[in-house]
Parts: C-alpha cells; structure tokens; sequence
C-alpha cells in the first residue's frame, strides 16, 4: 500500500470527511501536505494566524490553553491518529485559540490543508464543499456539546463547595 492510499484510507475514516467517495478524498489528497515533526514541536500558538487545518496522521498533539505568559497553561485536548485540529480558525478568521504541541511520539505526522485550496476545492466542487461543510457543523456542534455537559458540571461542582 502506497502513501497516498494509506492517507485515503485514514481520510475515510475521519468523521469530517464522512460521505466522501474515494475520488473525492483523492481531491483532498492533493491539496493536503504531509509533514513528519520531532516531540515538542509547536505546530502553531495561542494568537497565531489561523490559516490552515491539519490532522493527525501518526502521533500525539495536544492541544494547550494559557493566559498572559504561562507558556503550557491548561492541556485541553490529546488528539490522536484521525483526528483534526485548528479548523475553527478557517470558519471565523479570529486568531488561534489555543496552542498544539506534537507531543510523547519520536515522530508525529500530521496532514495540513491551507485555507486557499480547501476554498478553491469548494468551489471548483460545490457538491464537496457542501458534505464537508454538514460535516463540519455536526462536529462543531458536538463539541459545543461537550463544552456545554463540561460547563454545567463545573458550575454544579463549584455550587458545593459554595463558590
């Protein structure tokens, strides 16, 4: 099995590429960058510009939150192989909100799509643009989900112990 169709084959079993058939996840193929990264890399910060959207091919990156100058701060998430990162900064042009770090793994591989070719992609193929688009929706709306489950959690926590 070559490269590329080891990606396919990882591509069809990621939740925002769901319902894709295997020409259109040879486009997203094309577009995509794969890159190896050493333990510890910073693949972007808290502030950066967000321009692109990436995915863990093989590794660990964990997502960091901070505020003022502490530099790890509150670990938020550990994304594992199939998982994506750093979209939401593709849908609202704000900076990013947290910090991703390649992290445990000698070798983490990530995918990166840049914002340009997943724009031209959706309207060179409007029919992909819009599976994608659904798909996005559904897991930004879980998460917003799992968010709101965390948040009530917490505020009843903090009710007994009289916060």
């Amino acid at each position: 099995m070559t490269k590329d169709e080891k990606l396919i084959g990882l591509l069809s079993a990621v939740d925002v590429f769901s319902g894709l058939e295997d020409h259109e996840l040879e486009m997203l193929q094309r577009i995509s960058q794969e890159v190896s990264l050493p333990s510890d890399t910073i693949v972007f910060r808290q502030g950066d510009k967000g321009d692109k959207m990436y995915l863990v091919v093989q590794g660990i990156i964990e997502i960091w939150k901070s505020e003022g100058h502490d530099m790890k701060g509150t670990r938020l998430a550990r994304l594992k192989q199939g998982e994506i990162f750093g979209e939401m900064a593709l849908f609202d042009s704000q900076p990013r909100s947290a910090t991703a770090i390649a992290s445990i793994a000698r070798e983490i591989k990530i995918s990166i799509w840049d914002e340009k070719d997943l724009i031209k992609l959706i309207h060179e193929h409007p029919r992909v643009g819009t599976k994608l688009l659904l798909n996005f929706l559904k897991k930004m709306s879980n998460r917003l989900r799992i968010a709101n489950e965390s948040i009530h959690t917490l505020l009843r926590s903090n009710q007994y112990i009289g916060l």
